[in-house]
C-alpha cells in the first residue's frame, strides 16, 4: 500500500516538475525586464540631475558673464582714466620737453655771451700790459692844460675802469645764472625721464589687466558653450532612454499576459494531475512535510554557509607615497611652502601631473630672488600676472599668481636683488593666495629647492 502511494506521488511530482518550470522561465525573464526597467529608471534619473546641474552651471556662467560685462565697464572706466593721465603726463612731458629746449637755447647764449666777454676781457688786459706804464701816467698828468682838464682825464681812466668793472661783475653773474640754468636743465631731464618710467608701468600694467578680462571672457563664452552641448546631449540621451523604457513597458505588458494566461492553463493541468494523486498525497504528507522541512533547514544552513564564506573577501590598502644650497639666491616671498617641486595631483583639475616650482603661502610683496633684467611683465591664462627675470648664465627666475595691477617692473627693466616687482594674489589658475615660483636653467625647469637652500 505504502509502495503504490509512494508511486502516485513521485508521479505526480513528475508530472508537476515540467509544468513548473517554463512559469518560472517567464518571471526570470520578467524580472529581468523589470530590472532593466528600474536601472533606465534610474539612468534616467541620473541623466535628469545631470541636465540641472548643467542648467545651473549655464546660469552661474551667464550671471558671471553679466558680472564680466560690468568688469568691462569698470575696467573701461579706469582705462579712460588712465588715458586721460597719460594724456596728462604726455602733455606734461611735452611741456618739460619744450622748457628744456628753451633753457638749452638759454645756456647756449649764455655761454656764447661770457665767451664773447672773456675774450673782450682778454685783449684789454694784453693791451693794457703792452701798452700801458708809469711815463704814460706821468705824461698824462703833466701834458694837462689846467687842473680841470687833469680832473677831466682822471675821470676818463676812472670811466674805463668802472667799465671793465661792470663788465667782470656781469660776466660773473652771468657764469652763476649759466650754473643755476644748467642745474634746472639736469633737473628737468630727471623729471622727465621719471614720467617716461610712469608713463611705461601705468601702460604696461593696462595692458596686463586688458588680457586677464579678455582671457576670461572667452573662457567663460568656452564653458557657457560647453555646457550647453553638455545639456544637449544628456537631453537627447534621455529622450533615448525615455524610448526604450516605453518600449520595455510595452514588451513587459505583452509577457504578463503571455505568463498570465500559461498561469492559468497550467494551475487546470495542475489541478487535474493534484485531483488525481490528492488521496496518495495525503498519505504522504506528514511525511513529505518533514523532508521538505529538512531539505529547506539543510539549504538554509548551506545558503547560511555561502553567504558567510563569499561575504569574507581581502581588502587591499593602497597607500599614497609622499613625494617627499647656496647659489647667491634670496627667499622671494612668503611665510612658507605649501607645496614642492615634482608631481602631484592638480588642485583644480586632479590630474596627476608635474608641479615644476615651490608654492610659498602668505601674503604680502614679491621680490626678485637675484638681481637681473626684466624679461616678461604680463598676465597669462595660468600664471596670472606674472614676472620673469634673467640673471645671466642660462638661469632665470618666474613669480606667478601676482595680485592684479600690483606690477612694478616692466620688460627690460634692470631689478637689484630684494627689490618688489609685485604682490601676492590668486590670479589665474590658482585656488588661494600664494606665490608659485619657478627656476628654469638653460630654458629647462629645475628643482628651485637648491637655489633657496630649502
Amino acid at each position: 500500500m505504502k509502495k503504490r502511494v509512494l508511486t502516485s506521488f513521485v508521479a505526480l511530482s513528475l508530472l508537476a516538475g515540467p509544468l513548473m518550470a517554463p512559469i518560472t522561465a517567464d518571471a526570470a525573464s520578467l524580472d529581468e525586464m523589470k530590472q532593466e526597467k528600474s536601472a533606465l529608471e534610474q539612468q534616467k534619473n541620473e541623466l535628469q540631475k545631470d541636465i540641472e546641474a548643467s542648467e545651473k552651471t549655464m546660469k552661474s556662467l551667464a550671471e558671471e558673464k553679466v558680472s564680466l560685462e560690468n568688469d568691462v565697464k569698470t575696467l573701461q572706466t579706469k582705462i579712460d582714466e588712465v588715458v586721460r593721465k597719460l594724456k596728462a603726463q604726455e602733455e606734461k612731458l611735452a611741456e618739460t620737453q619744450e622748457k628744456i629746449k628753451k633753457l638749452q637755447e638759454e645756456i647756449e647764449a649764455l655761454k656764447k655771451l661770457i665767451a664773447q666777454r672773456k675774450e673782450k676781457l682778454a685783449n684789454q688786459a694784453r693791451s693794457v700790459q703792452k701798452d700801458a706804464n708809469t711815463t704814460d701816467l706821468v705824461d698824462l698828468i703833466l701834458a694837462s692844460d689846467s687842473f680841470s682838464d687833469l680832473l677831466g682825464r682822471i675821470g676818463v681812466i676812472s670811466q674805463l675802469v668802472e667799465a671793465n668793472q661792470d663788465i667782470v661783475t656781469q660776466q660773473m653773474n652771468d657764469e652763476k645764472a649759466l650754473e643755476e640754468k644748467e642745474a634746472l636743465a639736469q633737473k628737468e631731464k630727471a623729471e622727465v625721464e621719471k614720467l617716461k618710467a610712469e608713463i611705461e608701468v601705468s601702460r604696461n600694467n593696462l595692458l596686463a589687466q586688458k588680457a586677464e578680462l579678455d582671457d576670461k571672457i572667452v573662457q567663460v563664452a568656452q564653458n557657457y558653450h560647453m555646457t550647453e552641448s553638455e545639456k544637449n546631449s544628456f537631453v537627447q540621451e534621455q529622450e533615448t532612454v525615455a524610448q526604450r523604457t516605453s518600449t520595455l513597458d510595452a514588451n513587459m505588458k505583452k509577457e504578463q499576459e503571455r505568463i498570465l494566461a500559461e498561469e492559468a492553463a497550467r494551475q487546470e493541468r495542475q489541478r487535474k494531475a493534484e485531483e488525481e494523486a490528492r488521496k496518495a498525497a495525503e498519505q504522504k504528507a506528514a511525511e513529505q512535510r518533514a523532508a521538505e522541512q529538512k531539505t529547506a533547514d539543510q539549504q538554509t544552513t548551506v545558503e547560511a554557509s555561502t553567504k558567510t564564506s563569499s561575504s569574507s573577501s581581502s581588502s587591499s590598502s593602497s597607500s599614497s607615497q609622499k613625494t617627499t644650497s647656496s647659489s647667491g639666491f634670496i627667499r622671494p616671498g612668503g611665510s612658507y611652502v605649501t607645496s614642492h617641486f615634482g608631481y602631484r595631483v592638480h588642485p583644480i583639475t586632479g590630474h596627476k601631473k608635474l608641479h615644476g616650482g615651490i608654492d610659498f603661502g602668505g601674503s604680502g610683496p614679491i621680490v626678485a630672488a637675484k638681481s637681473g633684467v626684466v624679461v616678461k611683465a604680463e598676465y597669462h591664462s595660468s600664471w596670472g600676472y606674472h614676472v620673469k627675470i634673467d640673471h645671466g648664465d642660462g638661469i632665470q627666475t618666474l613669480y606667478a599668481h601676482m595680485q592684479a595691477g600690483s606690477l612694478t617692473v616692466v620688460p627690460g627693466q634692470k631689478v637689484s636683488q630684494g627689490q618688489q616687482i609685485g604682490t601676492m594674489g590668486t590670479t589665474g589658475s590658482s585656488t588661494g593666495v600664494h606665490l608659485h615660483f619657478e627656476v628654469y636653467k638653460n630654458g629647462t625647469r629645475v628643482n628651485p629647492a637648491p637655489y633657496l637652500g630649502l
